[in-house]
């Protein structure tokens, strides 16, 4: 299942700066792991602020949930938005078969 999280890096007044880039030099690390396994399918780093946006291909919530406490920067970021994504195409089929369910082998 598709996960959309957005994060924003709370540090201030809690560690210094260049204990702040050593942290995210091991989170760099563990994104790109993540990137390659296929777990995240997404990663950017929002221009400007201090916000991080992922596409997480998650097995479930409690999945998700777990995999955050893995995150070297689990101590200075705050997940301000997870929302489930649902695929488009499967939405549409819904839409065609007015959310009544589709009996076995029948159609729209």
């Amino acid at each position: 299942m598709l996960f959309y999280c957005q994060m924003r890096w709370n540090h201030e007044g809690r560690i210094s700066l260049d204990e702040l880039w050593e942290i995210e030099e091991e989170e760099t690390r563990h994104a790109e792991e993540t990137l390659n396994s296929g777990y995240c399918i997404g990663l950017w780093k929002v221009a400007g602020q201090k916000r991080v946006i992922a596409v997480v291909d998650a097995e479930s919530a409690e999945e998700l949930d777990r995999s955050v406490f893995r995150l070297p920067m689990r101590e200075y970021l705050e997940f301000e938005v997870i929302w489930p994504l649902r695929d488009y195409l499967g939405f549409a089929d819904d839409v065609a078969n007015r959310y009544r369910p589709v009996e076995d082998g029948a159609g729209a």
